[in-house]
């Protein structure tokens, strides 16, 4: 019996035009009647995704920022706060790098205004941005630090950043963006830590994921499925494939398994 349904976002749940399923809400009301807890996991920050699921803040568990920011019941859960030394190594890097660094904080996402050509692709996944001129030493405690590389990252400048950060969890979050955080922070570490809390086994938990940092995620599911869009190592790392995110394919799942 399936207790807990954990989902990426982009790539996944959501279609290419970052649109929820047409039936989210009603599958969700069923989910609920039932007991059964429903999980957004995603790359993106609380207040971006507090934003397309306000009415649901209380009802919805939040992996945010790939497992550094938990929100379960509306309240904080956990927060896993990278050291400042750290956050101004990796700004360094960015800057030589010609790299655009976003930090994730408390007090909402920080941007070096000089990058403002970005701001467009930024804004789909941070929509509380304070725009300033050096982002050394700011007044915030940051949990996350997303890169964005315009060209994309090549498997050359991915593994340049794990052995610059070999103390810190580096992940490859989609084709432009590379995220930062703490050594063992990671959607899987997030959501065994929720199981754990819930006394959910593995044998009654749903995933689905589309991409690297997704992985760790299904390994703690049985019912792990990977989007036919998938990554490669995705899909071997998942117990079932699905049909696409632009075919409604997470929620034809939960209404096959849980709701029939």
């Amino acid at each position: 019996m399936i207790k807990l349904i954990a989902t990426d976002m982009d790539g996944t749940l959501l279609d290419d035009s970052k649109n929820l399923p047409a039936n989210f809400e009603d599958v969700i009301s069923a989910l609920r009647r039932k007991n059964i807890k429903f999980v957004i996991s995603s790359g993106r920050s609380f207040s971006a995704l507090k934003k397309q699921f306000g009415s649901h803040l209380e009802d919805l568990i939040f992996i945010c920022d790939n497992g550094a920011y938990i929100v379960i019941g509306g309240e904080v859960a956990h927060i896993s706060v990278i050291p400042q030394q750290t956050v101004n190594s990796i700004v360094d890097m960015c800057e030589e790098k010609g790299y655009t660094a976003i930090l994730c904080g408390k007090k909402g996402a920080w941007h070096d205004s000089a990058k403002a050509q970005y701001n467009s692709e930024i804004a789909a996944y941070y929509n509380d941005c304070n725009f300033v001129d050096d982002l050394h030493d700011r007044d915030d405690e940051f949990f996350k630090i997303a890169i964005y590389n315009e060209n994309g990252f090549t498997e050359s400048q991915y593994d340049d950043l794990c052995e610059r950060f070999t103390d810190n969890t580096v992940q490859l979050s989609g084709k432009y963006w590379v995220d930062i955080m703490n050594k063992g922070v990671n959607k899987g570490a997030a959501l065994s830590g929720i199981c754990n809390r819930l006394g959910v086994g593995y044998n009654n938990v749903m995933a689905f994921g589309d991409y690297l940092n997704d992985v760790d995620m299904l390994g703690c599911a049985y019912y792990s499925f990977a989007m036919s869009n998938a990554h490669n190592t995705v899909k071997q790392a998942a117990n079932f494939i699905t049909g696409s995110n632009n075919d409604n394919s997470v929620m034809k799942e939960v209404k096959k398994y849980c709701l029939q």
